[in-house]
């Protein structure tokens, strides 16, 4: 086996032993069956998210520094003490400390696993292969995530404590930090800066003064939002709304994941096919149909498009993060992950609080025909601009090969 080729197996094995997470589809029902209220579902995980605000850039600032393997190993505990904590709580307070813990770990692990990934295939020369790859890694993920939810499913269900699914999640959690130490830190050259102020404000220049990233970012970002809104409504969605007992909501959740893992082998082949363009078209047209069919219609035959929702968070990850690294240098790339995560965090404390209000006064359902239509506007003004963008990319590269040609 090629040196390279092992490298990427034990990234795989990375992102499947930390993937298990029985705690998916029951995390907002065990909050839920505690505070009985939406809005303070939402409020609990605004803690996590404005620990993200605080956090993210720092986190990865010293990813850029320190490396990724040191950052995906402390995130990864983080995560696991904080899952487990979440697990054992039962008062407001108690969800609130435990999501700080938690959203710590996300922060170094969200900082780490990407930038990880395309700084080794810079390494092995073979970062053209990074949406592939990618898609490879995420397809691992939802396939441990679907046998992780069958397991969630049965175990809430038999021993009615919903709680277990977090406890078990988190042991089998710190159990993965020991595949981190199996991976090998990518050895690429970056800039070294003369202070964490210089690193961030290079970053943040690359960030908002190159269009197409600031235009990748913020539609990544409004994809996100919408998407993560409805993750955090789905569970008690198909609890109230649907009425599927817990043992369903586990087996759909593990549907949602086995659709994802064909998504994201297909995510290549799906950029491919449809372009620049008509990539990121189809994934908002997909998230804006499926919002205004679930408000429509209440039947359980709308789950169907609970499945769209999933494939275009599973679309999004790859193509987009790997529209961005394409213009990203690695002196900056955890850093730049970092900033669009910030960004995305802020907007989503704004938007998730709101739409929980919008939930608990008019129901899941209409708060998301509301999210829907206050996108939109700024969703087709987002594509229009990329458009404009990926036209004018390819007439410069068009103006760049024609003297080439000429001369030959």
């Amino acid at each position: 086996m090629l040196e390279g080729d092992a490298r990427i197996k034990r990234f795989y094995l990375f992102r499947a032993v930390t993937a298990f997470s029985v705690w998916m589809p029951f995390w907002t029902l065990w909050v839920y069956g505690n505070l009985e209220s939406v809005f303070l579902i939402t409020v609990v995980d605004v803690a996590f998210w404005v620990t993200m605000i605080g956090f993210q850039i720092p986190a990865g600032l010293l990813g850029d520094r320190y490396g990724r393997k040191k950052v995906l190993f402390l995130g990864e505990a983080l995560f696991a003490v904080g899952v487990l904590s979440f697990g054992l709580s039962t008062e407001f307070y108690q969800f609130v400390i435990a999501n700080i813990v938690w959203a710590l770990g996300a922060c170094f692990i969200v900082s780490g696993d990407t930038p990880f990934l395309y700084d080794t295939l810079i390494e092995l020369k073979r970062e053209r292969e990074f949406m592939k790859i990618m898609g490879t890694a995420n397809a691992v993920m939802f396939m441990v995530n679907a046998v992780a939810c069958v397991v969630g499913g049965y175990i809430a269900y038999s021993t009615e404590h919903i709680n277990l699914t977090l406890i078990v999640a988190a042991l089998v959690s710190l159990m993965g930090t020991s595949t981190i130490l199996l991976l090998k830190e990518p050895k690429v050259k970056r800039a070294e800066f003369a202070s964490y102020r210089t690193q961030f404000k290079h970053g943040f220049r690359h960030v908002f003064t190159t269009r197409a990233i600031l235009v990748l970012v913020l539609f990544q970002i409004l994809l996100q939002v919408a998407v993560y809104v409805m993750a955090v409504f789905r569970s008690v969605y198909l609890f109230e709304d649907l009425e599927l007992s817990l043992f369903w909501i586990g087996i759909s959740y593990a549907s949602f994941a086995i659709v994802g893992v064909i998504v994201v082998r297909k995510a290549s082949s799906f950029e491919e096919l449809a372009g620049e363009k008509g990539a990121l078209m189809f994934m908002y047209a997909s998230m804006f149909t499926s919002f205004i069919v679930i408000f429509l219609i209440q039947s359980p035959v709308v789950i169907v498009m609970q499945y769209l929702i999933y494939a275009v968070s599973d679309l999004q990850s790859p193509i987009i993060g790997g529209y961005i690294n394409r213009r990203v240098d690695s002196d900056h790339r955890s850093t730049v992950v970092s900033i669009s995560n910030f960004m995305f965090t802020a907007v989503l404390v704004a938007i998730e609080v709101s739409a929980g209000w919008a939930a608990t006064e008019w129901g899941v359902r209409s708060s998301l025909l509301i999210l829907a239509l206050c996108t939109a506007p700024v969703g087709m003004y987002l594509l229009r601009l990329w458009s404009r963008i990926v036209d004018a990319e390819k007439a410069a590269r068009t103006a760049a090969e024609t003297p080439a040609a000429a001369s030959n």
